[in-house]
């Protein structure tokens, strides 16, 4: 494998568990930094945006021009509209990157952010080979400057946390394997708090936090903005923004419109994702199903064993059997987990039950099972003939016995007479 190929490899892997940008959190830039193009950078307009590139990035401003027009209009539409038009500078290496934002210790994952508001911003991003994604990566950024420029008032004093979550879901950079490692990190009981949230966000671009840790930041706080916003909608977290710009205060603004803290609302989303997790780990079981295992005549079947085997592949679950043992009168109940169920009973002589069913949330079955024993019962009645047949031949046997022992009695005892 050559060294580029493990490279590519290596930044792949970085980018399914790290944010998708840089942000300036720890460096210590005034509030109207603005990045600028180095000497011998081209520039070209666009309708709602510029790109500028070096020599080295010239290959690249189609692709750029069609993701960025893509991203814009995904933003633009989530923001209502609201007017911005960056400057989107494309790098080709990692020194220029650093250079252009006058920071010499930006880590390795740092490939994008977003700087201003309005048409005083820019984007600073490496070139498209360096890393995957990069349309999100631009989405990501466009919503920052978009917030900026939304929020009316202290648009620079909104917390790391939700402007980096909120770019995180606007941008839908929530693959499964980002959501898998929040879960296992929810089933463990190590999911942040807003205050350690915010702290993460802020040290991201440091050696003050680990890069799992900075994964992990960005990830629950897009979950996070994501579950406010399945609640209530995309609107409420415009409306927090306009409720936040007058004031600087997050809480008060999160109150005014959920009518809940930050902390109350990430308190309220751990416990309904650690609840859902439970119900798929199989640990909270909802679903039951009942009814009567009967003979092919009808009878009920006692102390009958019927086991509910899961088959679902999404979760810790698959192939726990649940088992149910029926009563006196062959009834049975048991609950199980959702999904696809194979339900299993076997009885010696019977032909045995081995069906597949799908039960949803919630639900429950009433179901019976039948178990044919006609075939042992047929078996049953020849055995039975057969013994009745020998039976008939040994009484037989036994009166010939009979007849023979008589007949050589009267013959010895005639000629005695």
């Amino acid at each position: 494998m050559s060294a580029s190929l493990r490279m590519a490899i290596v930044l792949t892997m970085l980018c399914m568990l790290l944010p998708l940008h840089a942000v300036a959190g720890g460096i210590g830039y005034s509030e109207g930094f603005i990045p600028q193009s180095p000497d011998g950078f081209s520039t070209i307009s666009g309708q709602d945006f510029d790109i500028s590139y070096g020599p080295e990035s010239s290959m690249y401003v189609g692709e750029v021009a069609d993701a960025a027009s893509r991203a814009y209009a995904h933003v633009s539409k989530f923001f209502n509209g609201v007017p911005f038009r960056p400057t989107i500078i494309v790098v080709s290496s990692h020194e220029e990157y650093e250079k252009i934002l006058d920071a010499d210790s930006l880590p390795e994952y740092s490939v994008s952010s977003g700087w201003g508001d309005g048409g005083r911003s820019a984007i600073v991003i490496k070139e498209p080979d360096l890393f995957p994604n990069f349309e999100t990566a631009l989405e990501h950024e466009m919503t920052h400057v978009a917030t900026r420029s939304y929020i009316k008032g202290y648009k620079y004093a909104l917390p790391e946390w939700f402007s980096e979550g909120l770019a995180v879901y606007v941008s839908g950079d929530l693959p499964a394997a980002k959501i898998g490692v929040i879960e296992d990190k929810c089933r463990n009981g190590d999911l942040m708090s807003i205050e350690e949230l915010e702290r993460v966000h802020r040290l991201s671009a440091t050696g003050d936090v680990s890069s799992e840790e900075v994964g992990q930041a960005y990830t629950q706080s897009g979950l996070l903005l994501k579950y406010i916003a399945d609640r209530h909608g995309n609107e409420s977290l415009l409306m927090i923004l306009e409720r936040f710009g007058p004031a600087a205060d997050l809480d008060r603004a999160f109150l005014a419109i959920l009518g809940e803290t930050p902390d109350q609302a990430n308190d309220e989303w751990q416990r309904g994702l650690k609840a859902e997790l439970d119900r798929r780990d199989g640990k909270i079981l909802e679903q039951a199903v009942y009814g009567y295992v009967v003979d092919h005549h009808g009878r009920p079947m006692p102390n009958e064993t019927v086991s509910f085997i899961a088959l679902r592949s999404d979760s810790p679950v698959q192939g726990t059997a649940y088992k149910a043992v029926t009563n006196d009168t062959g009834q049975y109940e048991v609950k199980v987990t959702y999904g696809s169920i194979r339900v299993i009973s076997e009885k010696p002589g019977y032909e045995g039950f081995n069906e597949t069913i799908t039960l949803v949330r919630n639900q429950s079955l009433f179901m019976n099972i039948t178990l044919n024993g006609s075939a042992l019962e047929a078996e049953m009645a020849r055995q039975k003939a057969e013994e009745g047949r020998r039976a008939m031949m040994y009484i037989g046997l036994a009166g010939l016995g009979v007849v023979a022992i008589a007949c050589v009695l009267i013959a010895f005892i005639k000629p005695r007479k």
